[in-house]
């Protein structure tokens, strides 16, 4: 429940920017709500927060891979449209997320896994199927998805590690955050940026930074305790849906057929997906 609550908040992230402030760039809202945000879980969990910045490889790569989905992910949108980018992104994180499982020799998930992942890939085939019908695909924005997707798959995985090492969940997800946006912010110098002063620039960029990314990585971190990060993936593949009926109903955006068979199909599959939890209690290394 932890992931789809945290997945329920990640999909309100689009319509938030649909109603923000005219003129605000996607990327530097990118960069500040991971600053933002990450400052506010550093605040949440500022008694471990050391503890955490011990581990610096770790750390250091979470926070290289939570910066490169950021702006991979943005890129892709600009090059291959926001639905063939969001659909390769979100539908390739758990076939890396298992990859990555098996380098590191978890148990493989249970068959039902599989089923789901299936299950879930056509329904965001259907989710994506009516949407930017006139884009020009580009290979480096298909490129720039599969990137973001790995980059997920990293850092999620980073967090695990982190996590089953007995440190605090949220002060990890905020090490994390708070230098990925340190990492990113030389963006900021190249970005326009004037939309934050105005007062729906602020009352969006804290609703992004303290909802979407300090509560909603809070329930993350809590999920990754009890669920291995291929599960974890799959699972906030709920987020698109969530999108999806917020669009429709708060934007009122028209909704194909095609798209309400995909949100329908999406969950189907997340119940298979409990269905199959399993959480191993080691990792060999």
């Amino acid at each position: 429940m932890w992931i789809l609550g945290a997945a329920t908040l990640f999909g309100t992230t689009g319509t938030v920017l649909a109603n923000g402030p005219l003129g605000v760039d996607p990327v530097s809202a990118g960069v500040v709500r991971l600053l933002v945000g990450g400052a506010g879980l550093a605040i949440f969990s500022y008694r471990h927060f050391r503890q955490v910045l011990g581990q610096f490889w770790l750390t250091g790569l979470g926070a290289v891979g939570v910066g490169a989905y950021q702006l991979c992910f943005f890129y892709s949108t600009r090059h291959a449209g926001v639905a063939v980018a969001t659909v390769i992104t979100i539908g390739s994180s758990p076939l890396f997320a298992r990859l990555i499982g098996a380098l590191r020799h978890r148990p493989p998930p249970h068959r039902l896994w599989y089923l789901a992942a299936l299950i879930l890939s056509v329904g965001l085939a259907f989710l994506s199927s009516a949407q930017d019908a006139d884009s020009q695909v580009e290979l480096v924005g298909v490129i720039s998805a599969l990137v973001a997707g790995l980059s997920y798959a990293i850092y999620t995985e980073c967090a695990a590690v982190l996590i089953d090492q007995k440190l605090d969940s949220t002060a990890v997800m905020g090490v994390l955050f708070l230098s990925a946006g340190i990492l990113t912010s030389p963006f900021l110098l190249f970005r326009p940026v004037s939309w934050i002063a105005t007062q729906r620039g602020v009352v969006m960029i804290v609703y992004l930074g303290i909802v979407t990314l300090s509560l909603a990585y809070v329930a993350f971190g809590k999920g990754l305790k009890k669920l291995v990060p291929t599960t974890v993936v799959m699972l906030t593949l709920l987020e698109p849906v969530v999108a999806t009926l917020l669009a429709y109903f708060v934007l009122h955006e028209k909704v194909s057929g095609p798209t309400w068979f995909g949100t329908v199909l999406v969950l189907v599959g997340l119940p298979i997906i409990a269905i199959s939890v399993q959480r191993p209690t080691t990792v060999k290394s």
